[in-house]
């Protein structure tokens, strides 16, 4: 299964980086297509910063209902974030709260991210990461 980064659905939203064929193609080998609660409330974040809220609140809708599942953060997730993001801390990298957690709940559901910013996220050394721009 796939889960899918806030930057993948908001490509998709704008028409940029042949997301739709490439979400087609996902959905022609049968891959689920999901994204977690965070990129949910990231894409939402972003329709109140835009011109025409309710436009933007509609097509967010749209996409958010068309996708497969939203995984939530439960106790599983939230021990696999402080996990992650302590290692982190440790280790000098942090990649910022949010992609912490859309990672914590990716490794729980042992689920592939596809994003197209991957630099923060290789970081992790649990996580499946695809460049969403290489596919």
């Amino acid at each position: 299964m796939v889960v899918l980064d806030t930057d993948v659905l908001i490509y998709y939203l704008r028409g940029k980086n042949d997301s739709y064929i490439k979400m087609k193609n996902l959905k022609k080998k049968e891959e689920s297509l999901n994204t977690t609660i965070f990129n949910v409330a990231e894409l939402y974040k972003g329709c109140y910063s835009m011109k025409n809220v309710a436009k933007g609140l509609m097509k967010v809708k749209l996409i958010i209902d068309a996708l497969d599942d939203i995984f939530l953060f439960e106790n599983d997730s939230a021990e696999e974030f402080a996990k992650l993001s302590s290692d982190l801390q440790i280790r000098g990298h942090p990649i910022g709260i949010m992609d912490e957690l859309i990672a914590s709940i990716c490794i729980v559901h042992q689920e592939s991210l596809y994003s197209g910013n991957i630099k923060h996220f290789e970081r992790i050394d649990d996580l499946n990461i695809y460049d969403w721009n290489k596919l």
